[in-house]
């Protein structure tokens, strides 16, 4: 956000919330921006003290919503109930390769890392300034990278998952490898996220999982229409709807078996 648009942003919650909020929110980012990026070796060890205690799936889930420590978080954007199940057919394909278009608050990249074999290969796609997460600060690159076991290799692509260029580096990450486990959730578009599928599903080996998440229909001023797409790709394929509440209006995760 430039000078511009902050101190719009500044009038407008002085306006609506009053002085008092506008000061805690301030504070808050300006702790955000300075004072987080300097902690983040402090973080990343109190992490991986916390994971050590970590014993089963549902651990790994649950630790993830309820982890925060100086002000920081991974709390996924999911519904628990939701990507629980699928972090159980994740942990059951053991997977050696997990390919993830759209990092957001890092939540599911922690998810996968802990699910995924001791030695697999992790990447995740994120577009800086992305409509649909807004991407991650850079400061937060080193922090992601920590959540690898000691012999996984993780790879942060901070790049737009729809470029020739980022589909190429992927192949050149995989050396030949094939994805066990695809996590679509990046572009919500019904062009971005058919586009996500038709550039890298192909990367994913017969017996593996595609999963693609927001398949709920959602407001349309969202601008989510993932259930667009999943309804006219989901008959192809043996395929599972895990959906806590199809009312809901936000979410729902699709799951295809190749």
């Amino acid at each position: 956000m430039g000078n511009k648009g902050l101190l719009k942003r500044s009038i407008e919650i002085i306006k609506t919330e009053g002085i008092g909020t506008f000061a805690k929110k301030s504070t808050f980012y300006v702790y955000r921006k300075t004072v987080l990026p300097i902690l983040v070796p402090v973080i990343s060890y109190k992490l991986k003290k916390e994971v050590e205690n970590i014993k089963d799936v549902e651990d790994v889930v649950r630790f993830t919503f309820t982890f925060k420590y100086l002000g920081f978080n991974i709390k996924p954007l999911q519904i628990f109930e939701e990507i629980l199940e699928l972090a159980k057919l994740v942990s059951g394909l053991e997977p050696k390769v997990v390919l993830e278009i759209g990092t957001a608050n890092g939540g599911t990249l922690f998810f996968w890392s802990r699910l995924a074999s001791d030695d697999a290969t992790l990447i995740s796609i994120d577009l800086p300034g992305g409509l649909f997460g807004g991407g991650y600060p850079l400061w937060k690159v080193p922090l992601y990278r920590s959540f690898a076991k000691p012999h996984q290799k993780m790879y942060l692509l901070r790049a737009n998952s729809h470029d020739p260029t980022t589909l190429e580096k992927v192949k050149e990450l995989l050396r030949g490898k094939q994805v066990d486990f695809l996590f679509i959730d990046g572009d919500h578009t019904y062009k971005g996220v058919k586009r996500d599928f038709e550039m890298y599903a192909p990367l994913v080996r017969k017996g593996g999982i595609i999963a693609f998440h927001d398949i709920v229909l959602h407001p349309p001023e969202t601008g989510c229409e993932v259930n667009k797409f999943w309804n006219e790709i989901k008959h192809n394929f043996r395929h599972e709807e895990i959906v806590k509440d199809w009312d809901q209006k936000w979410a729902g995760i699709g799951v295809l078996y190749i």
